[in-house]
């Protein structure tokens, strides 16, 4: 799968905090935009008057100003013509705009006016005095309690858009504004796409639409069809960096181990970031129906410690299995039964891991007995290029490989790519611990022999 965005070691944040409309990733910044008074110029004679440029990024440039006739604070959105290619200019821009005006509600800022001037697209907007949740979060004013109003919040905007047949594609922090008395919006609608229309990652100039660190595994599959369940997904990143300060990325923990929240949290997080999207929430009002369920329970219930377990004897070491599994579900799972059956498990989520900790085993003379990859890693080195590095390291590896895609060439043919055994997803314990002990059994005679 070709990738178009590398997630390596993410630099230190400029110091200054960027604009609620930062612009987005794969647009080329424009050279210049208008004067407030110029474009105020550029509009129909005394319908709006501009005072401020408030923000500007890769694809377009905002302002304040007043309408001049209703007496009412705006903010104006323009975009430039060299942007429009994805629009069949200008019909489709004009059909998607009146569709975004038609919506009504509370958590949405609201679309007013749109329009072509010179050479840029339009849309005029209600202005919301305040801030927006990039600059909460980095001045460190959101708390667990602050995060647990925002999002249901958030997730009733996005069911109304879900209902009207809008997918947003680009939820972050910058995008959620926060009014001074304490409303909550969600602005920039304007990369939304609607349902019935297929759309990816990419438009037709094959520049990215969305933000990466937000971005759903899907949106980079140029052929996968992106529905509101990418906007879940967002919403899901959006939610763990409120608790956490970071973005979810490889074998990340949960957020109550990170800092300690409340761990009720947890499994709500985990379903809205599961990469197979049919395993998230079905709807943006049943992620909200999960937070508010699961704070409901008592917490005490959770914190309880467990009877003591009856004393057993414990079962002799079977060997040293090296995990990579992205889905932290299945981990816990896979993890869970081997140590259960003696085995002695080092995980990880992304194939650099892998292969590090592979190297470093067989340097510390501690080799593995068997690896377990998952060939596809949507936000790191997938499985196939960790087995390429790790036979090159040692053609004698013994490793099994799992997919839920039955039909990829390493799936039906694993040993023509140096897999000595297959799982098929989705799978349950006993498939896993037949096939990690045919595997072992078949390397313990080769040994032997």
């Amino acid at each position: 799968m070709k990738r178009f965005f590398s997630f390596g070691k993410r630099t230190p944040p400029p110091q200054a905090v960027p604009s609620p409309s930062e612009g987005v990733a794969g647009w080329a910044p424009m050279p210049m935009y208008p004067s407030p008074a110029e474009l105020t110029a550029m509009m129909p004679a005394g319908e709006y008057i501009f005072d401020a440029q408030i923000g500007q990024g890769g694809m377009g440039a905002v302002y304040r100003g007043q309408q001049h006739k209703l007496g009412r604070a705006v903010a104006i959105k323009i975009l430039h013509k060299q942007h429009g290619t994805d629009y069949a200019y200008p019909e489709r821009f004009r059909r998607e705009a009146q569709l975004l005006a038609q919506m009504n509600h509370p958590n949405i800022v609201s679309v007013y006016d749109f329009g072509m001037v010179g050479d840029y697209l339009f849309y005029v907007m209600e202005h919301i005095e305040g801030t927006d949740l990039h600059q909460l979060m980095g001045s460190k004013q959101v708390t667990q309690a602050r995060a647990l109003e925002i999002i249901p919040c958030l997730c009733d905007a996005l069911h109304y858009a879900h209902e009207k047949g809008m997918v947003h594609r680009d939820i972050k922090p910058a995008n959620v504004l926060i009014a001074t008395d304490g409303r909550v919006k969600l602005a920039d609608f304007g990369l939304a796409k609607r349902l019935d229309r297929p759309s990816t990652m990419l438009t037709m100039s094959n520049m990215a639409m969305g933000t990466p660190e937000y971005a759903a595994p899907e949106q980079y599959d140029t052929s996968a069809i992106i529905d509101h369940r990418a906007d879940i997904y967002a919403l899901g990143v959006v939610f763990y960096q409120m608790l956490t300060g970071t973005v979810p990325r490889g074998a990340w923990q949960p957020p109550s181990a990170m800092t300690g929240t409340d761990p009720r949290l947890d499994t709500v997080i985990v379903r809205a970031l599961m990469p197979d999207r049919t395993q998230r929430y079905a709807t943006a009002a049943e992620f909200k129906q999960a937070l508010i369920s699961c704070t409901t329970l008592p917490l005490e219930a959770m914190q309880m410690k467990p009877a003591a377990p009856v004393a057993r004897q414990a079962k002799p070491l079977q060997g040293r299995v090296l995990v990579l599994e992205d889905d932290l579900l299945l981990r816990q799972l896979i993890v869970r039964n081997l140590k259960n059956e003696g085995f002695e498990i080092v995980e990880t989520g992304d194939g650099v891991d892998t292969v590090r900790c592979y190297s470093d085993a067989l340097l510390a003379n501690q080799p593995f007995d068997l690896v377990l990859i998952d060939l596809t890693i949507p936000m790191g080195m997938g499985g196939a290029q960790a087995m390429e590095m790790l036979r090159q390291m040692d053609p004698q590896v013994d490793a099994i490989v799992s997919s839920g895609n039955r039909h990829d060439p390493t799936m039906l043919d694993p040993g023509d790519f140096g897999f000595a055994g297959v799982l098929p997803k989705p799978y349950d314990s006993s498939a896993l611990l037949s096939v990690v002990n045919q595997v072992l059994q078949r390397r313990r005679l080769r040994q032997h022999h």
